[in-house]
């Protein structure tokens, strides 16, 4: 899959996909802006649903390829120690291997601060079984320190959107991470160029999941920062 992300990086530049993300935003009322210092924009969506900013720019994360679209989300109810990260199960796979390969193979002998912390989690936390993913088993991959916690969001309306996504076009269901850490939701979509059907599923998967996820309360007893 990073091999696939890598590919579609090369892509000629598409100034009509812009061009249309932006009629997209001012049709909703928000306004979208160009980035000063680097390639990318912003939609300042405080008036919608979102709460906050629709970001496309430079990938925080190598895994997601060159570029990615990032929606970001407070979840007040859940504990500041309480993280979780969710992936297609293809992409997670390759960040395993990546890892293995860095720490296990004998390049580094130790995780470094430099390693996003998703990452970090993939080798430290534990992994949700194929028994509490349930259908999402053969797409998904699961980590978190508040298993129970992860398990019960990932049931009912965003469970069922998650598997709409992955049996769905792949032109629609852009590689993923779907993270959650220090009381905030992120979600950061691989985008090499930005296009609206893209940016619209993003949405959607975003407003589930940051939805479902701040009308839960954190399990008690969940481990802590294993």
């Amino acid at each position: 899959m990073l091999k696939f992300i890598k590919q579609r990086l090369f892509r000629a530049s598409s100034l009509d996909g812009r061009q249309a993300v932006q009629a997209w935003a001012e049709a909703a009322g928000w306004v979208m802006r160009t980035l000063r210092d680097q390639d990318g924009f912003v939609i300042d969506s405080r008036g919608g649903e979102l709460e906050g900013r629709i970001e496309w720019g430079p990938s925080q994360r190598h895994y997601l390829g060159g570029y990615e679209l990032r929606m970001r989300g407070e979840l007040p109810k859940l504990s500041g120690s309480a993280h979780a990260v969710v992936m297609p199960k293809a992409l997670l796979e390759d960040v395993e291997s990546e890892l293995f390969n860095q720490f296990v193979g004998g390049v580094q002998t130790e995780i470094d601060e430099e390693t996003p912390e998703e990452m970090r989690w993939l080798a430290l936390s534990p992994k949700l079984s194929p028994a509490l993913l349930g259908e999402l088993k053969a797409h998904y991959g699961a980590v978190s320190n508040r298993t129970p916690w992860l398990a019960h969001w990932l049931q009912g309306p965003l469970g069922e959107l998650l598997l709409q996504r992955a049996t769905g076009p792949a032109e629609v269901a852009a590689p993923f991470a779907l993270i959650v850490q220090r009381n905030r939701l992120t979600l950061r979509v691989a985008l090499p160029e930005p296009d609206v059907a893209t940016v619209q599923g993003a949405q959607a998967l975003f407003e589930m999941a940051l939805g479902q996820a701040r009308v839960m309360a954190d399990e008690p007893g969940g481990d802590e920062d294993l």
